[in-house]
């Protein structure tokens, strides 16, 4: 009787770990961290479990690559926008267009961190928390030179961030509201364009840093 072949694991492609990351990233938004399996991603991802520990060590690596890809986006944009020339207003209007236009290729982001924040970031690990940190530091260097230009006013940076980033993530959470069915019909769920979005997000920022 022939021996029976051994089962063989599919091929890893960068096609199969990009199924398996989007697969993740829209469970984790719709139910955080603890109420995934890495059967529900597998299922969804439509590969098997061994393909996904292939790619990521574990369920927590998998979920904190879900928000650096996010966060080292922002990062490394923001960074650039700040060290740009160009005015510090327009550098303000630049970084909310981008934070929009990051999360709008990455839907899941917005209500995945909102719950992280509200829990304390439990899941979070200094590398991935230190991207935060460099978003927030190339923020506070814009507002930084628009005080020393005298196009803004003296603010806390700390609050002027949470005031700029928190519509745009509520936002975000808004439209998750709006998209369960029955719902269109109720004003506050109204859909509201991101160009009007990010124009509105940008008038308000401009005002309340205004000399």
């Amino acid at each position: 009787m022939p021996a029976r072949r051994a089962r063989k694991t599919p091929a890893a492609t960068p096609t199969t770990r990009a199924a398996i990351f989007h697969a993740a990233a829209t469970l984790f938004s719709a139910r955080g961290l603890d109420g995934v399996s890495m059967d529900d991603i597998a299922a969804l991802a439509g590969v098997n479990k061994a393909m996904i520990y292939y790619h990521y060590a574990d369920k927590l690596a998998l979920y904190r690559a879900t928000v650096a890809d996010m966060l080292t986006a922002a990062a490394a944009t923001v960074a650039a926008i700040a060290e740009s020339a160009a005015a510090p207003g327009d550098k303000l209007d630049r970084f909310i267009e981008n934070f929009v236009r990051l999360a709008e290729a990455r839907p899941w982001f917005p209500t995945l961190m909102l719950r992280e924040t509200a829990e304390g970031a439990p899941n979070l690990d200094l590398d991935t928390l230190a991207h935060i940190r460099t978003v927030f530091m190339a923020f506070g260097r814009i507002l930084a030179e628009g005080e020393a230009a005298g196009a803004f006013r003296a603010v806390n940076p700390i609050l002027a961030y949470t005031s700029v980033i928190g519509p745009l993530i509520m936002n975000a959470a808004r439209e998750r509201v709006a998209a369960q069915p029955g719902r269109q019909h109720l004003p506050m769920l109204f859909t509201v364009s991101h160009d009007a979005l990010i124009a509105h997000g940008q008038e308000t920022a401009r005002r309340m840093l205004k000399p």
